[in-house]
């Protein structure tokens, strides 16, 4: 009997536990699986997130190297387009006069001057059908010679050169990869560039411009990117023709132009046979579009590892819960056992031990999505670099926007400024036979590293130093003084400008010009000293010539200064509507070509012949530009008698008006999303959450853009506006009811009355008591 008993207590013991176990078993697993898809799709959402704003910030640096380079395209069509002997040659009938050929001759050796020290442009020249001639920079040749001697591109002759050139007007015409060969026997990818020639004018084709763009050079310009993005980059143009890529395979594309709307965005595509992620931006100078495509599986790849993790974390949870839950209901079903004990005469159980907790598992997958996290930020970090130096190349330019200068913009790529005192120094090689003879692009980066190191070095002793390669053989040195006193600060500028130039003399013997700029007092204002220390490196590169060649002259050669990062400084001020710095820049270089040193009337005359040139560019692409500007644009030019002073007033005046249409332009856009923001916080400011990034996410636009705009356009910050909205609804509470402190807090967005008497009497200078108190002895009296 005692045995049947003890059976029997057994099949109870079970028979009782397992409900027990079933439903806390089945508890355990659902809270795992809510646990775990929750941490799942958080951590989701951010590694997705985090690849979108790489592959964007990828192809926004990719956009502006490329379009940077495109934009020279743009500026050298202008200047040829605009000579005045090629209007010249242009409207003369065959056969030439010598006096025209003459001309011709000296408009090829002109063609010079605009020869871009990138290998970005191969060639360039301008083909005139009424001679049948070809004029390049200090060239004079036939289509003949041209193409099927000196050049030979595939499938391509020069009678069919020609039929391309007089089929009809061409309106920055692209024909992409072409394989050309040169007489040397060297071979390269072109893309063709052709425009007729006089611009704007469709009936009349007198001259066509052709570029020979190389397409090895833009191609390895994104290749690093491409490697970066673990992807493959394209260039596609709005005929849905590919003009370049990184891709290696010949398939067709797996999208077309039409399907990527707007400025940048994302497509899901296939491309044979396997799911594509394509991310986009769209060129600001022709239109193109730049496309990063990557395959799904790589996009999406730490999302995989994740799900991975987090699956395999579910079903060792499964397991062990199984094995907790069976233990755990075991060990409840204790009571019962001690009472079937009792009843039978058995003695008690002995006393319940402790057992361990289950809650690593929750650490287990919170600390895999740390670890996800950090993954992510190294990838970040790595392109940390690249968007620095490109920061610090707009920066020095002038061209830097204002939220790219706050200071969590600035921590982010390892910036740190000591005072408000900058100064610019270039450093251009002019000659390093002495320290190499071999002109190759690798010594030149050595040499470009080298004098980075030494002024790096040479600064930082007492003060901060940022370095930037503007071009081959030119560095920009970027100064950060530690003291205030702006004699000290020349006195340490110029003793750093002879210890950098003895240095590099004397321990590398290589030629060097600098020129050292004003000391800058703003942030802002490093665009101007940049300006300022170019124009000290060519004074001192002409004087430098004219110290070698003093026995060879007969007369001092005026002084022009008109460089093309000038331009385009001018250009970018007028077309962002910036009227007070375009009218700076203008009055610095009119006081540089007409100032009391005598320099020359007729390089003054050249000059407002350049600006007027310069401005009627700009007017081409200007938004409701008035046909009668443009005329008398082109009146002034024709005007060669005028007063200069009268003149270049004129001028200044139509830079105004142009700079007033820009920022007309963008105003309504502005209006409106200014608008929503303030009625976003009209609407919301009694939410607790509610924020910068809050509005931000419901505009679909980032933080540093909402905050610098409202900021340029209100002269307030998002914050103080927000402020000043929920002090309003306060005020209006406190004097129009007699609801509590505690109440109006809440109303106006504050979870407790302390923080909201806080922020209340530091903007009133008193508690919102003392305030209401107030109102009523004055409603009394």
């Amino acid at each position: 009997m005692e045995k049947k008993g003890m059976r029997s207590w057994k099949w109870f013991r079970f028979k009782g536990a397992w409900p027990a176990l079933f439903w806390s078993y089945i508890s355990i697993l659902l809270l795992l699986l809510v646990l775990g898809s929750i941490l799942y799709w958080s951590a989701r959402e951010v590694v997705v997130k985090s690849v979108e704003r790489s592959n964007s910030a990828m192809l926004g640096q990719l956009r502006e190297l490329a379009d940077g380079q495109l934009q020279m395209i743009e500026q050298l069509e202008q200047q040829i387009a605009n000579h005045p002997k090629l209007l010249q040659l242009m409207s003369s009938k065959a056969p030439l006069s010598d006096k025209e050929q003459y001309e011709m001759i000296a408009l090829a050796e002109d063609l010079k001057r605009y020869k871009q020290l990138t290998p970005f442009i191969n060639d360039y020249y301008i083909y005139l059908p009424k001679t049948g001639t070809m004029l390049g920079p200090g060239v004079k040749t036939t289509p003949e010679i041209l193409f099927d001697q000196a050049v030979r591109f595939d499938g391509l002759s020069a009678d069919e050169w020609v039929q391309k050139f007089e089929s009809g007007y061409h309106f920055r015409t692209f024909e992409p990869s072409l394989h050309a060969r040169s007489s040397i026997g060297e071979s390269s990818d072109i893309l063709a560039y052709m425009q007729t020639l006089p611009l704007g004018n469709r009936s009349k084709g007198l001259a066509t411009l052709f570029i020979m763009i190389n397409e090895d050079e833009l191609r390895k310009m994104f290749q690093g990117l491409a490697d970066a993005g673990q992807g493959s980059i394209y260039i596609v143009d709005n005929s849905n023709r590919l003009v370049s890529t990184t891709a290696v395979s010949k398939a067709p594309l797996s999208f077309a132009y039409g399907e990527m709307q707007g400025e940048q965005g994302k497509l899901e595509t296939r491309r044979e046979g396997k799911e594509m992620i394509v991310s986009y931006v769209t060129s600001s100078v022709f239109g193109w579009k730049y496309v990063l495509e990557v395959p799904r599986v790589v996009f999406l790849k730490e999302v995989n590892e994740v799900r991975s993790w987090a699956l395999l974390l579910l079903v060792l949870a499964a397991l062990s819960g199984a094995a907790v839950s069976f233990y755990l209901s075991y060990r409840n079903v204790r009571p019962l056992r001690d009472l079937v004990s009792v009843v039978t005469g058995n003695s008690p159980a002995l006393p319940r031990k402790e057992g361990p907790l289950e809650y690593q598992f929750i650490h287990t997958s919170i600390q895999s999505a740390r670890i996800t996290e950090t993954e992510l930020r190294g990838r970040l970090s790595q392109q940390t670099p690249i968007i620095r130096l490109h920061f610090l190349n707009r920066l020095i330019k002038g061209y830097a926007d204002s939220h790219e200068l706050q200071p969590e913009a600035l921590e982010f790529m390892d910036i740190r400024f000591i005072s408000d005192t900058f100064a610019i120094l270039l450093i251009d090689v002019e000659d390093m036979n002495a320290f190499s003879t071999e002109n190759d692009p690798k010594e030149w980066l050595f040499i470009n590293f080298v004098i980075s190191n030494i002024a790096t070095d040479l600064v930082g002793e007492r003060h901060i130093a940022y370095t930037t390669e503007l071009d081959q053989g030119r560095i920009a040195l970027l100064i950060n003084f530690s003291e205030a006193d702006e004699v000290g600060c020349r006195a340490e500028l110029s003793a750093i400008t002879e210890q950098l130039e003895h240095m590099l003399c004397k321990r590398f013997r290589l030629k060097v010009s600098i020129g050292a700029s004003f000391i800058a007092r703003e942030i802002k204002t490093i665009g101007e000293a940049f300006r300022d220390a170019l124009k000290r490196l060519d004074e001192d590169a002409k004087q430098q010539a004219k110290d070698h060649a003093v026995d060879q002259l007969r007369e001092r050669p005026p002084v022009y200064y008109y460089p093309l990062d000038i331009e385009q400084q001018l250009t970018n001020y007028v077309k962002s509507g910036e009227e007070e710095k375009t009218e700076q820049l203008l009055n610095a270089l009119y006081s540089d070509h007409y100032s009391t040193d005598g320099s020359s009337p007729l390089v003054g005359s050249y000059f407002l012949l350049h600006l007027s040139s310069t401005l009627f560019r700009i007017v081409q692409n200007t938004p409701n530009a008035d046909a009668e500007l443009a005329m008398r644009l082109l009146q002034n030019q024709s005007d060669g008698n005028a007063d200069a002073h009268r003149t270049f007033q004129q001028l200044k005046g139509e830079f105004q008006t142009v700079c007033r249409l820009w920022r007309e332009g963008r105003s309504d856009q502005g209006s409106r999303m200014l608008e929503t923001i303030k009625r976003i916080v009209r609407e919301r400011y009694s939410e607790n959450m509610l924020s910068v990034n809050l509005i931000a996410d419901e505009l679909g636009i980032t933080q540093p853009y909402l905050s610098s705009f409202f900021k340029k356009v209100t002269g307030h910050t998002i914050l103080e506006f927000i402020a000043e909205t929920r002090l309003k609804e306060a005020k209006r509470l406190l004097t129009d009811t007699d609801h509590t402190v505690a109440y109006v807090a809440h109303a106006v967005g504050y979870s407790n009355d302390i923080g909201f008497i806080r922020f209340f009497k530091k903007h009133e200078g008193i508690t919102p008591g003392q305030y209401r108190t107030n109102t009523q002895t004055e409603h009394r009296s």
